[in-house]
């Protein structure tokens, strides 16, 4: 019996030193790499526009064009977030009876006299529509804004039968002209 014994002593014995503290390796999950995230620090550019129309008024035909478009020459503005932008041109063509009346392309520069320095900074000129022609006048909207945000401060221009032109700030915005003008053309 004192075998017996002896034999369950050495046998428990030897599976106390065969056992250690030390954890078997298990199977380890692959390491995954996060993505690396890709900061696209060059400028964004607002879309090209272009747009076209005519129209008759009296004996007289009106054609006229709209072209906005990024220009790189023009330098870079920053918003709060630190995204950049690049400033456009906005090129006008207005033709009567086929004769061109008007023909121009606006910087935000033509505007300077009109915005305050820290608005002049840090916006472009962003949006420009056709509104009206009214007794040989053809007149436009036009913006200039923060990009890709609703500060903006809206210009008139009015361009004279003789082809002259004025820009005025539009400090009354006529709430029921923008309402039709965007349901009806929506350019």
């Amino acid at each position: 019996m004192n075998h017996k014994i002896s034999l369950m002593l050495l046998v428990l014995l030897a599976m106390v030193a065969c056992t250690s503290n030390e954890k078997t390796p298990q199977a380890t999950e692959p390491v995954q790499e996060k993505p690396v995230q890709v900061v696209d620090n060059s400028p964004r550019s607002l879309p090209l526009l272009y747009a076209t129309d005519t129209c008759k008024i009296g004996q007289n035909y009106y054609v006229w064009e709209l072209e906005r478009k990024a220009c790189d020459s023009l330098g870079v503005v920053a918003d709060d977030m630190g995204d950049k932008y690049y400033d456009n041109t906005i090129k006008i063509i207005v033709k009567k009876n086929a004769s061109t009346l008007f023909a121009r392309t606006f910087k935000k520069s033509d505007f300077r006299h009109m915005l305050d320095k820290d608005f002049f900074k840090n916006s472009i000129l962003d949006g420009c529509r056709f509104m009206k022609i009214h007794e040989g006048m053809v007149s436009f909207s036009m913006a200039v804004s923060y990009p890709e945000s609703d500060m903006s401060r809206p210009f008139i221009l009015n361009i004279g039968p003789d082809g002259s032109y004025m820009i005025l700030p539009d400090d009354d915005l006529d709430e029921e002209y923008i309402t039709d003008s965007l349901s009806s053309d929506g350019v």
